[in-house]
């Protein structure tokens, strides 16, 4: 089985009411990433898009041309975020629009961002507030969502396994009613022409469902399921360095901020965690990829800054990953992601790096293909 990349997408890089209610006119993810700054010397901050492509994704063309680049770049379709609140949902323009006008055939399934939206950046200790609550309703709750879901499974380019239509969910044991919720939209599936949903429960910082008869697969959330799991001495010197975050001079690019700063963690030994982690083949559970993370720009002191990435580094991960995953069986990996930039974790052009993340994905599956074909004598696989 041919293994493949699918890459999450965020789609907050447009203006939406609640959001200028809540942060101010005009707020996007671009006004997080703006915010960025050093806090030491050698610290890559703030991000900038290259040649200062701060995109608008109310116009289509921006989301198509997105969907071109990620084409040549040899991914194998995009992972939504989608909002939805009890009825009501939020930042759906762009992914709506492409679902219902564009020409270009780009796979693609939706994530259940499902967390309620609370102010949690900026020094949020003193302005934890909730925005936007996230509740789950009743029966007739459950089949209104499926039927706006619907919308999108019908799509020939919705990802399907088995007659399945993939649906994601980031917080699944956050839903105390998802037993009676999955079986009715399984019920409503199967009267719509499927065999189902395939339920994926992601693995993050929050950890795992133990209620693992209810879904299909997992997926590891990287590179923040390593931050839950991680038992070495980082994440002692991460939690002591968490408590000693009030002497980072925030305002200031200090070498001293090195020593208080929460980066402890480096690219290559996240990399080497997750490739163990796909050699083991945990049973039912797609593997994650990151390309960086640093998440100060959002959070700023709070945040984690991981040392290290470079297009180079990512080109040789994803060829190891992409092998195992197929000797494991696992059909797709997923890629944390397209473009959340404010978490430092994107493959688009910047102005450091220029394509090299994306020609780093290219030659990756182009190396990892060349493997395919040489073991295979020149004979085309095909998935049994």
């Amino acid at each position: 089985m041919k293994s493949k990349i699918l890459s999450i997408y965020l789609p907050q890089f447009h203006t939406i009411p609640e959001n200028d209610a809540w942060w101010g006119k005009g707020f996007t993810e671009w006004t997080n990433v703006k915010r960025g700054k050093a806090f030491y010397p050698g610290h890559y901050q703030p991000r900038e898009p290259l040649h200062d492509n701060y995109y608008d994704l109310k116009d289509l063309k921006v989301l198509e041309r997105h969907i071109r680049m990620a084409r040549k770049a040899n991914l194998s379709g995009f992972c939504f975020y989608h909002y939805y609140f009890c009825g009501k949902t939020l930042l759906e323009k762009p992914i709506e629009a492409y679902r219902d006008h564009s020409k270009e055939n780009f796979p693609y399934c939706l994530i259940w961002a499902n967390q309620s939206w609370e102010r949690s950046w900026y020094r949020s200790a003193t302005n934890a507030v909730v925005l936007q609550q996230q509740t789950y309703g009743e029966e007739q709750d459950w089949a209104d969502h499926f039927y706006y879901l619907l919308h999108f499974f019908k799509d020939k380019r919705y990802i399907k396994i088995d007659n399945k239509p993939v649906y994601v969910i980031y917080l699944p044991q956050d839903i105390k009613c998802r037993r009676q919720m999955f079986a009715l939209w399984n019920k409503l599936a199967k009267e719509n022409g499927f065999d189902g949903i395939y339920l994926i429960a992601m693995n993050t910082i929050y950890g795992k469902d133990q209620r693992q008869e209810h879904y299909d697969a997992f997926l590891d959330f990287e590179p923040l399921c390593l931050f839950k799991d991680d038992k070495s001495w980082r994440s002692f010197l991460d939690f002591w360095k968490e408590k000693k975050i009030k002497n980072i001079e925030w305002k200031k690019c200090s070498p001293g901020n090195r020593i208080w700063a929460r980066n402890m963690y480096s690219y290559a030994y996240l990399c080497r965690k997750i490739e163990k982690k796909v050699k083991q083949n945990i049973p039912k559970t797609f593997p994650g990829i990151f390309a960086g993370w640093d998440n100060t720009s959002r959070k700023d002191e709070e945040g984690i800054i991981v040392r290290g990435s470079s297009p180079l580094k990512f080109q040789k991960h994803i060829t190891k990953v992409l092998s195992m995953a197929e000797k494991t069986g696992k059909e797709y990996i997923f890629l944390n992601a397209w473009n959340e930039w404010s978490e430092g974790a994107y493959v688009e052009p910047d102005k450091r790096y220029g394509y090299g993340y994306l020609k780093a994905i290219r030659n990756a599956v182009n190396t990892y293909a060349g493997q395919r074909e040489k073991k295979s004598g020149g004979r085309t696989l095909r998935r049994p």
